[in-house]
């Protein structure tokens, strides 16, 4: 095969000298330059497979660390169940995981209360989506709310929406990710207007806090993330006993 007679400047990966090549792929001006790239290249290898090596050593013993303890914080928490800190905050606030608030900063979780939690949130692969419904007579349901709707035309909140829906068995689909509920009966449902709570029915921040032994931060998330109903009276501020009952407290077995 003939040699090209092109040549083409181009500056040497190694060195930086100028040179003349013979094809667009050289890279380097001598062997000798090429034999050390190669060699750094090779350098650099070992260094990135050492330092994985010494952060596996590392993981691994973090989690013999704490493979026998039984009361755990939030980031040994995290690290054993393979997720963000901020992960367990939330399964914390909703109340789907148990933990211990000795000071500010200072929060511990029973390694046993984890285990429970994985065993009775194993994955289960739902059905197909919902997207017919039918009435107390067989027949089938054309018209529905969303559940933003609901909340807009009622002025009711998203935690009431359900607990009634549940409670009254309304019939509801599901589609695109949205639950769609039949017109009808929330209409039939949310046009009662319900009674005004009276006094003995609201319940005191402190008082909640006293009950089910929380914080005031895991509280409020609570009455945040359920959008839970309040009142506020001087400097206390009262929300619904039925409400956050219906959150909190396990059902009873009938």
């Amino acid at each position: 095969m003939a040699t090209s007679n092109i040549r083409i400047k181009k500056v040497c990966e190694r060195c930086g000298k100028e040179f003349e090549a013979q094809k667009c792929s050289t890279r380097f001006c001598s062997k000798r330059c090429a034999e050390h790239a190669y060699k750094e290249r090779q350098r650099q290898k070992r260094k990135e497979e050492t330092e994985a090596m010494v952060i596996e050593t590392i993981i691994r013993e973090k989690e013999s660390a704490v493979i026998n303890k039984e009361y755990l914080s939030v980031q040994e928490t995290a690290d054993l169940m393979g997720v963000k800190r901020n992960a367990i905050y939330q399964l914390i606030y909703r109340g789907k995981l148990k933990a211990f608030r000795l000071t500010s900063r200072v929060t511990r979780i029973r390694r046993a209360d984890m285990e429970d939690l994985l065993v009775t949130s194993v994955y289960v692969r739902k059905s197909k989506a919902k997207t017919t419904a039918t009435d107390e007579n067989g027949e089938p349901i054309s018209e529905f709310y969303t559940t933003k709707e609901i909340i807009e035309k009622f002025g009711v909140s998203n935690s009431w929406v359900f607990a009634q829906g549940k409670a009254h068995n309304i019939p509801k689909v599901y589609h695109r990710g949205k639950t769609l509920w039949s017109r009808a009966h929330c209409d039939r449902v949310f046009a009662a207007k319900p009674e005004k709570p009276k006094d003995e029915d609201w319940i005191s921040y402190s008082e909640v806090r006293a009950e089910y032994n929380l914080t005031h931060d895991q509280l409020h998330n609570y009455v945040k993330y359920h959008d839970l109903k309040r009142k506020k009276v001087g400097k206390y501020t009262y929300i619904l006993r039925q409400e956050i009952d219906a959150i909190l407290r396990p059902p009873t077995l009938k």
